[in-house]
């Protein structure tokens, strides 16, 4: 499956109980699609295609939909990161033609076209194992050397790394995000739509400390600009396919960033609210 959303090989198991659940709160609000559009300000086609998981949903479409009749919206929010997880697992092939991005290349080199979830595995696994391994010889050497009877000192905590990335602040300025790694960590902070079908995306990544945008259904002329207090922005447009993301902007703590996106032809503008990562730690 697409991260943008659209149908690949197939709905994760996942992905179909998400679809499942959307139909039965669609049923239980007794909602024609346009009512529900009317309600979460998303086109009634688009609920459409998300309901009968044509379509992977927006996770702030989501949300709406759960709070429409008032309930929790955290167990229906939890199943779409695990199903947003299994659609990131899936992707262990070159970058679709929509994210290969500023400068991409679906020819670059193996490494570089894992997908971030299973890159982040990777790293998880060898750290995990290479720290088993030190915390075995440390359990020897204790048993050796130390005379019975003896109180073991304690030892001091191992800190663990972040994800390695390829630049952090105003390196990552013009950069692309999945070539630096940064959507290792990364996570959707804003959303936005352009009636009917566009949708806007802010994403965050923590320890590149930069942020990028991202439009997903949207139509061949369609851009997206993401902007920082400091006055900088970068830029890209649909040149075909239907999404598109921009190159990295940093995202300093104590600063802000956006996100906004045009139709073509002078056509209609809508931006994310601003982001400010010191005030949402």
């Amino acid at each position: 499956m697409d991260r943008q959303g659209s149908v690949r090989g197939g709905p994760t198991a996942s992905a179909e109980k998400l679809a499942s659940e959307l139909l039965a709160l669609k049923k239980a609000s007794g909602l024609s699609f346009a009512q529900l559009g009317e309600k979460t300000h998303y086109a009634k086609s688009s609920w459409e295609r998300w309901v009968n998981g044509k379509q992977f949903p927006p996770r702030a479409a989501v949300e709406s939909i759960a709070r429409l009749d008032g309930k929790d919206p955290a167990v229906l929010l939890a199943l779409w990161d695990r199903a947003d997880d299994e659609r990131a697992s899936a992707d262990e092939g070159p970058a679709s033609v929509g994210e290969a991005g500023p400068g991409g290349s679906q020819d670059a080199p193996a490494d570089q076209r894992e997908g971030p979830a299973r890159s982040r595995r990777r790293r998880v696994l060898w750290i995990s194992t290479a720290l088993g391994a030190v915390l075995a010889v440390v359990a020897v050497l204790a048993f050796v050397f130390l005379p019975f009877g003896e109180e073991p000192q304690p030892t001091r905590a191992v800190d663990v790394a972040g994800p390695a990335t390829g630049c952090t602040g105003t390196e990552c300025e013009g950069r692309d995000p999945k070539r630096m790694n940064c959507g290792a960590d990364a996570v959707t902070v804003r959303t936005g739509s352009i009636p009917k079908d566009l949708v806007i995306e802010l994403r965050y990544s923590k320890a590149c400390q930069a942020a990028w945008g991202r439009i997903s259904f949207a139509q061949v002329g369609a851009t997206v600009v993401v902007n920082n207090s400091d006055g900088a922005a970068q830029a890209d447009v649909v040149h075909f396919d239907r999404d598109v993301y921009s190159p990295l902007i940093a995202a300093p703590d104590d600063g802000s960033v956006w996100v906004c996106a045009a139709l073509p032809k002078d056509g209609p503008r809508s931006c994310t609210g601003r982001f400010i990562p010191s005030e949402e730690k």
